[in-house]
């Protein structure tokens, strides 16, 4: 278990699943989720709940100290650069603005710059997405450029916009 000031992030259970296809299931949330695909049917997800949970993709469940669970954040190391990591993070609505996406995302870049002996960590938003790029800034990340039409989303296509954060830029 990961912990920081307001949430902390541990293993996905079994349990989480139905929360996490609820958040997956809502068209405001799946309008910012760039990695978003129809997911299969919960039945699909539970029955090969393991199989997911083995992927390189690594999923962690974010945590209020309350003990609600508020979303997951997700770390992949590149398949090309050792020590170099990719994230992202989905949580509820609900909890939206109210400081749990960053102190999540500052407990992950501390277990990877700290544990894990990251070089770099690099995420992708949309270039709509003000709330989050507000957060990633916050955070350290800085912006790199701007992939054009890579993102489709309200009807039209966007920017992805990559940012990344190097180890001897963060500060825990």
């Amino acid at each position: 278990m990961l912990t920081g000031k307001e949430v902390y992030l541990r293993g996905v259970e079994k349990k989480d699943i139905a929360f996490f296809y609820k958040i997956w299931c809502d068209d405001e949330v799946r309008n910012y989720d760039i990695s978003f695909i129809i997911p299969p049917g919960r039945e699909f997800i539970m029955d090969n709940f393991n199989r997911f949970m083995s992927l390189s993709r690594k999923y962690l469940s974010i945590v209020s100290k309350r003990e609600e669970l508020l979303g997951y954040i997700t770390y992949e190391e590149a398949k090309d650069c050792p020590n170099v990591y990719m994230i992202g993070i989905t949580l509820d609505k609900a909890y939206w603005n109210l400081g749990y996406g960053r102190d999540a995302i500052e407990v992950l870049l501390s277990y990877l710059f700290m544990s894990r002996a990251a070089k770099r960590v690099e995420l992708e938003v949309a270039d709509f997405n003000e709330r989050a790029i507000k957060c990633y800034n916050a955070c350290g990340f800085v912006q790199e450029g701007v992939m054009r039409n890579r993102f489709f989303s309200r009807g039209s296509y966007h920017g992805l916009i990559i940012m990344s954060i190097l180890n001897e830029e963060f500060v825990p």
